[in-house]
């Protein structure tokens, strides 16, 4: 029989994918391929049907690829048919199995198609070559604790142990290009750590000298934070002497020119003429003027160094206090305040004393040119948090100047139609931000103004 005449061959694989594998390179080689899933199921199919070669898995269930073999090699009528074994080859009795059951050949799995092409003609060409010797022989091997007793052929063995190392040569190639392909691996991985750790020493590098300029800059910058820090102290010192001397050495000259001007109108009255009498007034309102100028001056000095005591304030008992105070100095004049309902705050009292003060005095000014004046003082909540207000309807400003009202010196009107120094705003605001809260206004000309501030809950 020749391979030509061989047109179909038996595939016996539990994996589908496998024998539809096998099975599709075969066909396209023009041999006739059936399959079967194991070993009893190749036996019933070779009951009724001759293939001119069987290839087997060894691993199978009910029926693994050796006793699939002895089976038919005890077979007279199946004995003749080449039986090509898979196999990984792990194992070195396999070997021994493989000739002791009478496989005529192993290929190994994963099967490259070219090699397995060459071998299926290699052992149907030698098939044909034992046929015509038909020579036996028996040999009895000791492996591994195991006796074994081979009757193959000497062809047949030669074609086996061949197959085996040949197999054996190709894994070792197999092997020898992995290394190959592993040491080139590792040399381009030690390239790229060699680059890497080059790259890394000259990061660690990079940013050793960059913690080092950190490091100057830092000393550098608290070097000079210090001697701002020593600067503004003296500069501190400085004001606070200024402060001081404002205090005592203009104050006292003013106190003196106002009391002199005042005495000179009292006792000496009737010796100066009108125009005298005039000067003298405005020589002491314009001394009054600049000494309460000076006071606020200093009130928003100390606005700002001034420590807090925090404390729970009865804002309504505060703002009663100061009503009382505010009727007493405008007696004579038609004034209602309306006092609502104050919670209390968590704040500075002497603080919140003098926010109110500067904002109900300045309500009260701005509110002479009406012939009944109003003021509201109350509070309300807003998005969770209270706020407090001071109302008027006086004369009221352009609500486009509300930003800017809270300025040092910032009038929004004629000083010699409303008296003031235009500070107590600035001093309401210093106030209200050193104790963590916000203050803004609102108005419109000839329609009143609205003054209000937040302060934060207690814990804060």
């Amino acid at each position: 029989m020749t391979e030509k005449s061989v047109a179909e061959i038996l595939i016996v694989e539990d994996s589908p994918t496998q024998a539809e594998k096998l099975a599709y390179i075969l066909e396209r080689q023009g041999y006739g391929v059936r399959t079967a899933r194991n070993g009893k199921e190749a036996l019933d199919i070779l009951r009724g049907w001759r293939p001119g070669l069987i290839i087997s898995d060894i691993m199978m269930p009910e029926m693994d690829g050796f006793s699939l073999c002895k089976a038919i090699k005890k077979e007279d009528d199946l004995r003749e048919i080449p039986v090509i074994l898979l196999t990984a080859l792990s194992d070195p009795g396999d070997v021994l199995k493989g000739l002791e059951c009478g496989a005529d050949n192993f290929i190994t799995k994963p099967c490259d198609e070219k090699y397995l092409l060459a071998r299926i003609h290699h052992v149907l060409v030698n098939a044909e070559m034992r046929r015509r010797s038909q020579v036996r022989m028996g040999v009895e091997i000791f492996f591994k604790g195991e006796r074994h007793f081979i009757t193959s052929e000497r062809q047949q063995i030669l074609d086996l142990l061949l197959s085996t190392y040949e197999t054996a040569v190709m894994k070792n190639q197999q092997l020898k290009q992995a290394q190959e392909e592993l040491e080139t691996s590792n040399e381009k991985l030690e390239k790229k750590v060699e680059d890497r750790t080059s790259a890394l020493l000259s990061e660690i590098e990079e940013r050793k000298r960059a913690e080092e300029e950190i490091k100057r800059l830092n000393s550098d910058l608290e070097r000079r934070v210090a001697e701002r820090t020593a600067q503004l102290e003296e500069t501190n010192k400085d004001l606070e002497s200024f402060n001081y001397s404002i205090s005592h050495d203009l104050k006292g000259p003013l106190r003196a020119i106002n009391n002199f001007s005042t005495i000179l109108l009292e006792d000496y009255f009737d010796e100066f003429d009108a125009e005298s009498r005039n000067l003298l007034k405005r020589m002491s309102e314009n001394a009054k003027k600049m000494s309460d100028l000076i006071e606020d001056m200093l009130v928003f000095s100390r606005a700002s160094k001034q420590g807090l005591r925090l404390v729970e304030v009865d804002m309504e008992e505060l703002v009663r206090s100061l009503v009382g105070e505010l009727k007493t100095a405008c007696q004579g004049k038609d004034i209602a305040f309306d006092i609502g309902r104050l919670p209390p705050a968590y704040g500075d009292r002497s603080a919140i004393k003098q926010v109110f003060s500067n904002l109900m005095g300045n309500a009260l000014k701005f509110t002479q040119p009406k012939p009944a004046a109003k003021i509201e003082v109350g509070a309300e909540l807003r998005g969770g948090e209270v706020v407090y207000f001071v109302r008027d309807n006086g004369v009221g400003f352009d609500d486009a100047y509300a930003n800017t009202i809270f300025g040092v010196f910032q009038r929004l009107h004629d000083a010699r139609e409303f008296e003031g120094t235009g500070i107590g705003l600035a001093i309401v605001h210093r106030f209200i931000s050193k104790l963590g809260g916000r203050v803004w206004a609102e108005g419109r000309k000839n329609e009143g103004a609205a003054f209000y501030f937040t302060l934060p809950k207690k814990g804060a």
